[in-house]
């Protein structure tokens, strides 16, 4: 574990994998068009190009597998076309990454609008389940959680906001929808939002105790973020001089 910020070979890398992007490979990026709907103009270059530093933060370190929801997809998928240009051109030098989505959670809708990502820079408080949310703050936001019409607990594309939350009722259970679907059959909304509630608080209880013994130790707290910088840094070093090496940077 350890801060991105602190290793600049992130930047550098990011800064010669532009050379290897495409102006239309951004664009076509699905959180830049939405992010930047309707404001195109005035969104900073550092939004736009973003995808290419996440590409580094992965093609730095040879990743094999990246951990990702269905949004972050098409993230991986850029780093990996980058990767293979690159390879293509100078010889292996980066290792192919393959994103890894757990497929009944991979995108968690938000809770007051399930027609969009949960996100915490949603502008609501109700549209997402903070990590240090406390229980009671839990069962309010899921009381509060947009319903579909009717009075059926059900996955069906006329009711993304039932799909929404027996996805999230899934994964934080670890059981799958069907039996979720036939459990609660004829017992209603409330019934329903009361166990999903109670299921992430239970969910959410270890974590957040070792979030706050965690966070209770400051300088251990940066020991470990320092002794993780240090440990990847002959890794990041070693691609970038590579990279460096094949493309005829330095002396």
């Amino acid at each position: 574990i350890f801060v991105q910020s602190t290793r600049p070979e992130h930047a550098e890398l990011a800064w010669i994998l532009n050379c290897f992007t495409t102006m239309g490979e951004l664009s076509r990026m699905i959180q830049y068009k939405e992010k930047s709907e309707g404001k195109r103009e005035s969104v900073s270059v550092g939004l736009y190009d973003y995808p290419v530093l996440m590409a580094a933060d992965i093609l730095l370190y040879q990743t094999t597998d990246v951990p990702v929801g269905e949004d972050q997809k098409q993230h991986v998928e850029l780093a990996r076309d980058v990767a293979v240009r690159f390879n293509n051109q100078y010889g292996e030098v980066f290792t192919i990454p393959e994103p890894v989505i757990k497929s009944s959670s991979a995108r968690i809708m938000g809770l007051d609008d399930p027609t969009k990502k949960m996100a915490k820079s949603a502008g609501s408080g109700y549209n997402y389940i903070a990590l240090d949310d406390s229980s009671d703050v839990i069962r309010k936001k899921i009381q509060r959680a947009v319903t579909d019409s009717g009075d059926e607990i059900i996955t069906r594309e006329d009711k993304p906001a039932m799909t929404n939350l027996l996805n999230i009722f899934s994964g934080v259970s670890g059981r799958d929808i069907k039996s979720l679907e036939a459990d609660f059959k004829g017992r209603g909304y409330g019934e329903f939002k009361k166990a999903l509630a109670e299921e992430i608080v239970l969910f959410l209880e270890p974590k957040q105790k070792m979030y706050q013994e965690t966070i209770a130790d400051k300088e251990k707290l940066r020991k470990i973020l320092r002794d993780g910088s240090e440990k990847v840094a002959p890794i990041a070093q070693k691609t970038l001089a590579e990279v460096k090496s094949k493309i005829g940077l330095g002396i």
